[in-house]
């Protein structure tokens, strides 16, 4: 039964895929015959609500749970949103509100161990997606735009070619460096990062306009492509010179726009702006929010002894010779108070030894009038008690025994030395 369950590949029947079993079955009759559904028939029907296909950003293996549950903590839906494979890295989840729908689809970019989470909505028209998603959709910064330039129509012309423009904010953003202009695209997953925008105008000079990504997943310093690390990009062995993108391009989290989910562990936080180099040290925020900055991570350095010289504790070692005391006397007078006097040194001396006379005794010892108690006695737990107990006893017994012996043999030796007494009391009373 066994071996004839089993199908080509030493797989199970249940396990075959249907495209495979259609290669290689006869199919007749009515298995040929198409259920035809018109057009306007479909358009009838309510439409699948709030169904996207996903896909991470990644080319490593990972588990669905473990998705589920990071997306879960990340979105806090209202209710609860459900997760199934179609297929390799290929989901398809469902929202069951309209807010948890919003808040997945426009409030990205999200990101699953730093990698982005790509989604795209679904019809249900087919079992799997036949789009698969590739864009990631996030808010880009474009610094130190000429204020002739400040329209809509300029705007979304210079973020066109970071990405599909999805939504722009001519309002200018101040911050320490100059003012910048902030466009949420989507950004095509095939193609490396744009680190500058050239523009021109004819007949004038052409300028580079700088621009950074808010909440940008992991990428590569070497090919701009999202999804990897420099360290996993060929053989990982590149020089520096060879390193083309770098954390520059990532905007500071304090002017990241108001709403976008922070990064939740460091790991991510990691990722996103180090890129796989060696991580910084706390968990704090951008600059502005509470973030360590270059001053907090300064090492410290401990003061050599010898250049330190001992704290002067007196007037005398401070080189200010006898402070005059008139300043300290007390001058106030009232009819209840008694007439200061003058303070000697030869005063203060004298009650400091009559003092000392009267505490010390004949032999220089302090006397006190408080008695010192004894100390309380060790704690002895039950059962050691218990045993001391036992001990005392067993050897009250032992000492016992071996004093009857002696006693005896002391009365035989005196009944020895005087026999008549022995036979005296021997005799029986008449």
């Amino acid at each position: 039964m066994e071996e004839s369950s089993k199908a080509a590949g030493g797989r199970s029947r249940r396990e075959v895929d249907v495209d495979d079993l259609l290669k290689n079955l006869n199919l007749h009759g009515e298995e040929l015959h198409d259920v035809v559904l018109g057009k306007d028939e479909v358009k009838k029907w309510p439409e699948v609500k709030w169904l996207a296909a996903a896909k991470v950003l990644t080319g490593k293996s990972f588990s669905m749970e473990s998705l589920k549950k990071s997306m879960h903590a990340a979105w806090n839906p209202a209710r609860d949103v459900s997760f199934h494979a179609v297929g390799e890295n290929l989901f398809v989840l469902q929202a069951h509100c309209l807010g948890d729908w919003n808040r997945i689809m426009l409030e990205g970019t999200w990101l699953f161990r730093g990698c982005a989470l790509m989604v795209k909505p679904f019809d249900g028209a087919t079992m799997a997606p036949t789009v698969i998603p590739a864009g990631v959709q996030a808010w880009i910064q474009i610094h130190k735009i000429p204020p002739l330039f400040r329209n809509k129509e300029v705007l979304n012309q210079l973020a066109s070619r970071v990405g599909e423009v999805i939504a722009s904010d001519l309002t200018p953003v101040q911050m320490r460096t100059g003012e910048f202009h902030r466009v949420r695209v989507k950004l095509d997953s095939a193609k490396p990062l744009m680190c500058f925008m050239p523009l021109a105008v004819e007949g004038s000079q052409r300028m580079f306009l700088q621009i950074k990504y808010e909440k940008l997943p992991r990428y590569c310093e070497h090919c701009g492509l999202m999804g990897h690390i420099f360290l996993e990009c060929g053989t990982g062995e590149h020089a520096e010179s060879e390193l083309q993108y770098g954390p520059w391009m990532v905007a500071e989290e304090a002017y990241w726009r108001h709403g976008t989910p922070g990064l939740r562990t460091r790991g991510e936080r990691d990722m996103g702006r180090n890129n796989g180099r060696d991580p910084v040290d706390g968990r704090g925020r951008a600059p502005g929010r509470g973030a360590s900055t270059d001053r907090d991570r300064r090492k410290w350095i401990p003061k050599a002894r010898g250049n330190s010289k001992p704290r002067k504790r007196t007037s005398e070692e401070a080189g200010l010779g006898e402070v005059p005391t008139d300043d300290l006397d007390d001058t106030a007078a009232s009819p209840l108070k008694q007439p200061a006097t003058a303070v000697t040194h030869s005063s203060v001396e004298g009650r400091v030894g009559a003092r000392k006379k009267l505490d010390m005794g004949v032999e220089g010892e302090l006397v006190t009038n408080e008695t010192i108690p004894p100390p309380p006695p060790a704690y002895v737990p039950p059962k050691d008690l218990k045993k001391q107990k036992r001990a005392h006893a067993r050897n009250g017994a032992e000492t016992r025994e071996k004093e009857q012996p002696a006693q005896k043999g002391g009365m035989h030796s005196m009944n020895d030395k005087n026999p008549s007494a022995a036979s005296k009391e021997d005799r029986p009373a008449q």
